[in-house]
């Protein structure tokens, strides 16, 4: 027995230290550039960056595509009569310079300056679109995973993208104005999207832009669910497999549980929000306080249910279940409510990925439940579905490359963690049959 409870509270120590080490992950990114980052103020600001101060009153862009995909850019910077426009005017290296330098992605095919001031540039972009099936062309060009980096807005005051000859716009930007004839599409305001053109007067055009868009996000989103979610729930089914066969084999005496378990899930809320709040001085918790806060209160919450005698004489395998949703939606109220007390006046993306997890954390306790009944399939797999419905929340389903190997990296570690801090929510499951017993 005394090598049971030292195991026991060995498993609650090192779930203690997790929870108070853990800080929230935070990701860089790219500095942000808008779609046409040769109008308007990033032109300004790069022709400072040569020596010209320039003031850009209104900026313009035509993209015409052809059936190979490659783009040619007509960028219209209306320039503010200065002796910088003079300059730009008559110096043709200068103008070059500044103009290969202000659009990245692309090459410069010429420019001029206008007697009104008008800045003129030429650019092809050859990766603009690409080639699908059904002889359409895809553009991944506004958006963020697929085009040319992190965007911030169109840039220009207006964009407008004329279709290849022969071919009509078939999906456009949400937002956009597409002509009667869908010969091109006009935007004031970028919102990301893809875009795709099919051949004009095909009947089935639609379906072969749906088509061109599933064969290119298809493979990626299945890489990411396997990636991002299936190996980290797997991950997490194991470690939880294994607590649940370490429980069963040490079948400890939770006398104290079974008697009050609203007692020692009161105690448990409150030492976890006093720890959120301690965080804050200590700077240990990250950005993570107000999620550890909301979780100790949802805690707190299940123990005050539990504290009326007909709701414990009544307790079931789905009741528990409502209790771990009870507690879910308090922690999630309580962590929204708690933010002016860590100076954040919105909830922050690790706050959101924190608060996530709160799902997998609760399920513990019905996943104690079962396993005190015998049902060990259930109770690995009711972890299991809620990690995973935390984990797709996190996972970026649509973007290629590494990030949803990243992601799924950040989430097996997550799933190690959950596994620690939820120990004390299984023992109570664990202890509620008993209860009910």
């Amino acid at each position: 027995m005394v090598r049971r409870l030292t195991t026991l509270a060995a498993l609650v120590g090192l779930t203690v230290l997790l929870v108070t080490s853990v800080v929230a992950p935070v990701a860089g990114a790219p500095p942000p550039r808008p779609l046409c980052d040769a109008c308007g103020e990033t032109f300004e600001a790069t022709a400072a960056e040569h020596g010209v101060d320039v003031v850009v009153a209104r900026s313009t862009a035509t993209v015409r595509v052809a059936e190979n995909g490659t783009a040619f850019w007509t960028v219209h910077n209306e320039l503010q009569q200065s002796s910088a426009s003079d300059r730009l005017r008559e110096n043709d290296t200068l103008r070059t310079e500044i103009g290969d330098r202000a659009m990245w992605d692309t090459e410069l095919l010429g420019s001029t300056v206008s007697a009104d001031g008008t800045l003129t540039m030429r650019y092809r972009d050859s990766a603009f679109a690409a080639p699908a099936v059904g002889g359409t062309l895809r553009s991944g060009a506004f958006t963020e995973s697929y085009g040319y980096r992190t965007l911030d807005g169109l840039g220009a005051d207006r964009l407008t993208l004329v279709a290849p000859d022969g071919m009509a716009v078939d999906r456009a930007v949400p937002g956009a104005n597409v002509s009667a004839d869908r010969s091109r599409m006009t935007l004031t305001e970028l919102d990301t999207g893809f875009v795709t053109f099919v051949q004009r007067g095909d009947p089935v055009g639609p379906l072969w832009s749906v088509l061109a868009l599933a064969t290119l996000l298809g493979p990626v989103v299945v890489l990411n669910a396997v990636v991002g979610i299936g190996v980290p729930t797997a991950v997490f089914g194991v470690f939880v497999g294994a607590l649940s066969g370490v429980l069963s084999w040490l079948d400890p005496d939770l006398d104290r549980l079974v008697e009050r378990p609203d007692v020692v899930l009161g105690g448990l809320g409150t030492a976890a929000v006093a720890g959120a709040l301690a965080g804050t001085t200590l700077s240990s918790l990250g950005t993570a306080n107000a999620p550890v806060l909301g979780a100790g209160v949802g805690v707190a919450a299940i123990g005050a249910v539990l504290s009326v005698q007909s709701v414990r004489d009544r307790l079931s395998y789905r009741v528990v279940v409502a209790l771990a949703g009870l507690g879910i939606a308090v922690s999630a109220g309580a962590t929204v409510v708690a933010r002016p007390l860590f100076q954040s006046t919105g909830l922050l993306r690790s706050q959101a990925v924190a608060l996530a997890f709160v799902v997998p954390l609760f399920a513990f306790l019905p996943a104690g439940y079962a396993l005190a009944t015998g049902r060990r399939g259930i109770a690995v797999g009711t972890a299991a579905v809620a990690f995973a419905i935390a984990a797709v929340q996190q996972v970026p389903l649509l973007s290629p490359g590494i990030a949803g190997v990243l992601v799924g990296l950040i989430a097996a570690l997550s799933a190690v963690i959950v596994v620690a801090c939820g120990v004390p929510l299984a023992l109570t499951g664990y202890a509620l049959e008993k209860t009910g017993s």
